[in-house]
């Protein structure tokens, strides 16, 4: 058992108008699940196993994130945090037996900073933007149990960019599309490395008869990069997958509405206008 406090606290501050900041702290806890205080084996294939630790701690966390917003348009969010004793799932390699291991262990530190930036907008009246672009640093320092118990320090700086795009292709407003892209340059992973990954989507939406009936169609990772390899290399540990779960799709949809579908809860729905006043 333990007694421990956890405060937090927000400030915010606006410059004026078209500039505001703001600064959030929160120390936060990570408590083990029951499985991963199993210390039984669970073999995955006849060269894999995972195994529980009954040793596991809580871990204890600060995060801090300091927020600046110009014209109500741009964010930009700062953010530092130090993860503590962070309970992470780490994969070794056994040379002599030539078997994989799984297992949670506390780290004895993690770290994580980065700045992120969002941007959303209408470029014009029948296309809106989002843009979102994130740099970052993440760092596990862990106990290698099969490099002779070394204290290694796994870290990664990546990115992360997602834009979306939301266009109205008909005068109407009954036909409208959806381009977007993602890409990310890898994270960490406990002892791995998550390769580099993109996602390219399309989709397209119909509506008919007053916005009673709509047809869609959308198609995901058309460049077929979602995939990636998950890699560990160092000491002397150097082992590579890669997962291939189902991510090029083709969805259909179809949508029909009886009765009087267009009642609708005004405290709910605000059109695109009313929003724009209020603002």
């Amino acid at each position: 058992s333990y007694f421990e406090l956890f405060p937090s606290f927000y400030l915010l501050h606006n410059i004026n108008d078209n500039h505001s900041l703001s600064f959030d702290y929160a120390r936060k806890v990570q408590r083990p699940r029951y499985e991963d205080l199993n210390p039984f084996r669970t073999y995955i294939n006849e060269r894999t196993f995972e195994e529980g630790n009954p040793n596991l701690m809580p871990s204890f966390g600060h995060n801090f994130n300091l927020n600046y917003t110009l014209n109500q348009e741009y964010y930009f969010d700062f953010y530092y945090r130090d993860n503590g004793r962070y309970i992470s799932t780490l994969t070794f390699q056994d040379n002599d037996n030539f078997v994989l291991r799984d297992i949670t262990q506390n780290v004895l530190e993690s770290t994580s900073y980065g700045i992120d930036f969002t941007y959303g907008k209408s470029i014009t009246n029948n296309w809106y933007l989002y843009s979102y672009i994130s740099l970052f640093h993440e760092d596990e320092t862990f106990i290698a149990l099969q490099s002779d118990d070394y204290s290694f320090k796994n870290e990664y700086n990546g990115a992360y960019i997602d834009l979306t795009n939301y266009v109205t292709l008909s005068n109407d407003g009954s036909f409208k599309g959806e381009l977007g892209f993602v890409y990310l340059s890898g994270w960490l992973q406990g002892s791995y490395i998550q390769e580099e990954s993109t996602n390219l989507t399309v989709g397209l939406r119909k509506s008919f008869f007053n916005n009673r009936a709509v047809l869609s169609v959308s198609a995901n990772d058309l460049l077929g990069n979602y995939n990636s390899y998950v890699s560990s290399q160092y000491l002397n540990q150097d082992n590579r997958f890669l997962t291939v779960p189902e991510t090029q799709y083709v969805k259909f949809g179809f949508t029909y509405n009886f009765g009087n579908f267009r009642l609708e809860d005004n405290q709910r729905s605000i059109d695109k206008l009313e929003l724009d006043r209020l603002e």
